[in-house]
């Protein structure tokens, strides 16, 4: 009975996926798959979701939207099951409380994205429950049925593969914007990274499942008030605009202790003040809401948003943004996290409310403040000495000092290399005295305002993980 209920859900979940797919490619509706697929990746361990997503590449979100179908497939699972234990018909009138509670959890309130999918596979499911026999079906019934259901799910992670690859492909490519200045680089190689990152090794995080490739010839960038457009700008119009240049650290919230998503470019960008006066945003205005062609977005105080720090940024290392990193144009803001740096903005939205964006609903901090960290690049063995070298890192408040020390022992200073700006990582390098049965070394970094690296570990939720760097020394 298990097994029957399960094909019946399988199945009319395959159907409904077939007519909402449908309706994504016809007419634009919302995939339901995705919506959880994302919930999947937020929801999903950072210690399981880096190594996941360095084994699989591009096929990690793929497969996250497979466990988009599983959960659609669980929810009529359930009144698949009552009806085959013999409650009455009217244990379909579930489906429409389930897809309510599916709607309300993984925040998907597109309607016509809602009815594509459960109108098609409730029916399909009463029809399974009521025509199909009762007892266990032939044995090539058996194999048509699990061919069907595995050739959706592949299905499922394949068309959201191609469709990403097929975006990919007809994104805008990045072209020359302005002269890149590559800083000397005087530190032993190999031993410390580069002082800039190259544009494809600088990591790419994002909420979504297929990220978005704008056309500038049609995008524009909206200025609001409470909703109500004030102004606009085409792409044109702001590659147009005096700019200015400013190397800047990126570090990604989804870090652990061990990880490494953190990259330094030099950017190019505008003020917010040059699209709009502080004015504009009326005298009510408590928050610049800051959103996504994506649907993400977060927001800042309004006297931040017309700081220097705030940048708009149209280019990155030299050229113009790629869609990995949020063209036709995207945020920076130095002194947060990530996630706060708002990729392929569409708008921007003065409110007299507080704001919250995307992981603020989910809990996250909405001051999400880079913590003070440091990072071991390379650990090498030279007789009874370690060389050790790495970047460290505390947001707009600059590193004062970096030590290590082997097995507990005593802190040893590492000479540090001018940071390329107030916004940037600080390299960092010096020995440490080891015996050759030594096991542990450990570094940690002060940041310009005194403050040292947590000694204990602080979880990543609400606003990210902090604790000490410890590295096992190699054989």
């Amino acid at each position: 009975m298990i097994r029957q209920s399960i094909r019946d859900s399988s199945l009319a979940a395959l159907v409904g996926l077939v007519v909402s797919y449908g309706a994504f490619y016809a007419l634009g509706w919302p995939l339901p798959t995705e919506a959880i697929a994302e919930w999947i990746m937020a929801e999903t361990p950072s210690a399981w979701a880096v190594p996941i997503l360095d084994v699989l590449g591009d096929w990690a979100k793929p497969w996250a939207i497979t466990g988009g179908l599983a959960a659609l497939g669980f929810a009529l699972w359930i009144p698949a099951f009552l009806a085959r234990r013999g409650w009455p018909v009217w244990c379909f009138a579930l489906v429409p409380g389930l897809a309510l509670l599916y709607a309300f959890r993984f925040d998907f309130w597109s309607w016509p994205g809602n009815l594509a999918f459960w109108l098609p596979s409730a029916a399909a499911l009463i029809a399974f429950v009521r025509i199909q026999p009762r007892a266990v079906s032939s044995q090539r019934r058996e194999f048509l049925i699990s061919a069907s259901m595995l050739s959706g799910t592949v299905g499922v992670a394949a068309e959201s593969y191609v469709r990403n690859r097929s975006i990919a492909a007809s994104a805008v490519t990045p072209v020359d914007l302005f002269p890149m200045v590559m800083p000397p680089n005087p530190l032993p190689k190999g031993l410390v990274r580069k002082p800039i990152t190259p544009v494809g090794q600088f990591y790419v995080m994002s909420k979504n499942s297929v990220d978005p490739a704008l056309d500038p010839r049609r995008w524009r960038l909206r200025i609001k008030r409470e909703g109500r457009l004030i102004r606009d700008f085409s792409y044109n119009e702001l590659l147009g605009l005096p700019r200015r240049e400013r190397y800047q650290t990126l570090r990604c919230i989804s870090n652990t202790l061990k990880t490494d998503l953190m990259g330094t470019a030099y950017w190019s960008g505008v003020r917010l003040d040059q699209l709009c006066d502080r004015r504009d945003a009326g005298d009510g205005a408590v928050e610049a809401v800051v959103l996504g062609v994506d649907g993400h977005g977060d927001s800042f105080p309004v006297s931040y948003a017309f700081e220097d720090e705030f940048m708009l940024a149209l280019g990155m290392n030299g050229q113009t943004l790629n869609r990995n990193h949020g063209f036709p144009i995207r945020l920076l803001v130095p002194r947060y996290y990530g996630f706060k740096n708002i990729k392929w903005i569409g708008e921007i939205d003065f409110v007299t409310k507080p704001y919250f964006g995307t992981w603020p609903k989910r809990g996250f901090s909405k001051d999400a403040f880079v913590h003070t960290m440091s990072h071991i690049d390379r650990i090498a063995r030279e007789g009874e000495q370690l060389r050790l070298g790495g970047v460290a890192f505390a947001g707009v408040r600059g590193i004062e000092r970096v030590e290590a020390r082997v097995d507990q022992g005593p802190w040893a200073p590492m000479s540090l290399e001018p940071a390329l700006s107030i916004y940037t990582w600080t390299r960092w390098q010096g020995t440490v005295a080891a015996t050759a049965n030594a096991q542990l070394v450990e570094v940690r970094a002060q940041d310009g305002q005194g403050r040292w690296q947590l000694p204990q570990e602080k979880p990543q939720f609400p606003d990210g993980v902090a604790g000490p760097t410890i590295r096992r020394i190699p054989t």
